[in-house]
């Protein structure tokens, strides 16, 4: 396959990321799914890299993963990724070598589909000992790619693409970005959880549950304060909801309250499967200037979203990969986040407006602390249909 690389896969920088200390010895957990025998010859054997941001990897399993997989039939399929994501590739591969979890710490190096990690680097050389590598980015190119379906080349392209830039083909196939509507309508969903997850799951939480996810990266920052969750969590008990704190552990702040489950650090949250039976139970999520809004998506449950217009409208992807992804209702307050870290009073004011809108099922975006509410409404007027929006 020839790949011409776009520049605008780029979407951050090692000044952004956190110093990496040189790794040496970087261990995996293998899980085989089938009986299928592995072939003795390399060039049979396929190994898919996910290593990416949670809210990439999502669309990487939805969309260009089963993708890379139809255009490679026959070959033994392996999946290289995150601890405790066995669950996503389990319909789709032959093995997954599920990195350790005392490697983790790896993830804040990911920016989108790609990676600025040098161990992540050598990790995938070396996997070419094993098999025909496909490397993170790779994934990316099929959302902002378009691709010729004669000599396979890809190439950026926000929009629709007319004509190969290799060898001038006229048959496209689309990127995921220039026509949503198509793609959304051919997703690989992610297999529901099991009856035995879903009853163990029940088990665990309290009446009338909602989740909250709390970004806590390094890479980025977007993190509100400890002293806004607790206020949060307080808004949502005087409404006689019971908070439950999700995420995953090395991204997810520690809860700032003692009397409530913080299944981030519970051992139970590395099982991906349990999780997805958590989400599928609850009443709704809620979630500020994270992709974590993707679990809900793919088990249909509401849920509310802060997030910038720049992000949603603007040149920002979150837009995109949300609509591709959400499958279920779907509450977004649009705000900046400084506004709200600064003022933490009014957002919070906000949550319980969109609340009282959820409860009489009114899902529509909600505009709250921006500089100019009129720009914002120009900027959704102008690129909603691009976007793929409702």
């Amino acid at each position: 396959m020839k790949i011409v690389k776009p520049k605008t896969l780029v979407c951050g920088s090692k000044e952004e990321g956190q110093r990496e200390e040189r790794m040496e010895d970087v261990q995996f957990n293998v899980i085989k799914y089938n009986n299928r025998p592995k072939p003795t010859d390399p060039r049979n054997i396929l190994i898919i890299s996910c290593f990416a941001e949670f809210g990439c990897e999502t669309m990487a399993v939805m969309y260009c993963l089963p993708q890379v997989i139809q255009q490679h039939p026959g070959k033994y399929k392996i999946v290289m990724g995150w601890h405790g994501r066995e669950y996503f590739y389990r319909h789709l591969v032959d093995e997954f070598w599920e990195i350790k979890e005392e490697h983790q710490h790896l993830r804040e190096h990911c920016r989108a589909f790609h990676h600025d990690s040098k161990n992540l680097d050598k990790i995938e050389e070396k996997a070419k000992n094993y098999g025909v590598v496909i490397p993170s980015e790779t994934m990316g190119y099929y959302s902002v790619g378009a691709q010729c379906k004669r000599c396979k080349s890809l190439w950026s392209s926000h929009g629709k693409a007319t004509e190969c830039v290799s060898c001038k083909g006229t048959d496209i196939r689309q990127s995921l970005f220039s026509d949503v509507a198509f793609w959304k309508d051919r997703a690989t969903h992610i297999p529901n959880p099991s009856l035995d997850k879903m009853r163990y799951a029940d088990k665990c939480l309290p009446p009338n549950p909602v989740g909250i996810f709390a970004r806590g990266r390094k890479c980025y920052g977007r993190n509100l304060q400890p002293e806004f969750y607790v206020k949060l969590i307080e808004l949502l008990e005087k409404r006689g909801y019971n908070p439950v704190w999700l995420g995953e552990k090395i991204t997810t702040q520690p809860c700032p309250v003692d009397h409530i489950w913080d299944q981030s650090r519970d051992e139970r949250s590395r099982d991906l499967e349990l999780t997805l039976a958590i989400v599928k139970q609850l009443k709704f999520t809620i979630q500020f200037w994270t992709a974590s809004t993707r679990l809900a998506g793919m088990m249909r449950t509401p849920y509310l979203l802060f997030e910038s217009p720049d992000q949603i409208w603007g040149n920002g992807q979150e837009g995109y990969r949300r609509n591709l992804c959400d499958f279920g209702p779907r509450k977004l307050a649009i705000n900046h986040f400084l506004n709200v870290y600064e003022d933490n009073k009014s957002g919070l004011k906000i949550v319980e407006r969109c609340l009282d809108d959820m409860d009489v099922g009114n899902w529509e975006d909600v505009v709250g602390l921006v500089e100019s509410k009129d720009a914002v409404e120009a900027m959704r007027s102008g690129n909603k249909d691009r976007i793929g929006g409702e």
